[in-house]
């Protein structure tokens, strides 16, 4: 049964780990979804580098987000406790 952010985190106090994965990602969905209106923003006051950039960052957020996202799938489903070690390579380096 899917639930929410909130429920994982409220779930998750014996897991400081899990509960700071989940913080993360709920503010890089915040902050990701503020990108569009501050790219508009910036266009509409002439600044294309800053509109250009407000792009390449939200990118970024997504597959830092993607790659938070499966790693919270494999924890979540996993039934142990074992350490996070099988997440997805960094495509930034």
């Amino acid at each position: 049964m899917p639930r929410t952010l909130e429920e994982i985190h409220r779930e998750s106090y014996e897991s400081p780990t899990l509960r700071g994965l989940v913080g993360v990602l709920n503010e890089k969905l915040q902050l990701r979804a503020r990108y569009a209106l501050l790219e508009y923003e910036a266009g509409m006051e002439g600044r294309p580098d800053c509109a250009a950039l407000y792009r390449v960052m939200s990118r970024i957020e997504s597959d830092q987000i993607a790659r938070l996202s499966a790693v919270l799938a494999i924890d979540l489903q996993s039934e142990d406790s074992r350490p996070l070690t099988n997440f997805p390579p960094d495509p930034h380096g």
